[in-house]
């Protein structure tokens, strides 16, 4: 589900919806989502954000519908400085963001499967540190690849 191509670190977005944007475009322009999927991740995420605070860490994890995607996949970005959303757990609060991971699962039982391997992820601090202070895509990929994301 994640390919070395979607890596994306020290990204200086605007804002989060141009973030999602951005990476959503790339995996529109690989394939492997439908030219409806960005705009219906930025719907969701007004109803449903998906800001969550992880002690020292924030992170975000958009998606959507499978209606939206082609295959599954997954794209990371690492932020120079982080980005405000909206929390899962509070929307009428922001939780300061450094890494998103955009979310594109096709098969219904796969997005249960990959938040809860996602979720382990963002409990183990030391490899969320390291994420957020690699300065490379190739070295986010080495840090990625120990973990069970089906990296490719």
């Amino acid at each position: 589900m994640l390919r070395k191509e979607l890596l994306f670190y020290k990204l200086a977005p605007d804002d989060y919806e141009s973030l999602v944007r951005f990476l959503g475009g790339r995996m529109e322009e690989m394939g492997y989502v439908k030219n409806s999927y960005v705009p219906a991740v930025v719907e969701r995420e007004k109803g449903f954000p998906t800001g969550l605070s992880m002690g020292d860490y924030g992170i975000a994890i958009p998606h959507t519908d499978r209606e939206h995607v082609n295959q599954s996949v997954l794209a990371i970005a690492s932020l120079k400085k982080p980005i405000y959303v909206h929390s899962m757990i509070d929307p009428t609060k922001e939780v300061e963001v450094s890494l998103v991971i955009l979310m594109a699962v096709e098969d219904p039982d796969g997005q249960v499967k990959m938040l809860s391997k996602l979720m382990g992820l963002f409990q183990d601090v030391e490899t969320l540190k390291q994420l957020e202070q690699s300065n490379s895509c190739e070295e986010m990929y080495q840090i990625l690849s120990k973990l069970e994301l089906e990296v490719v």
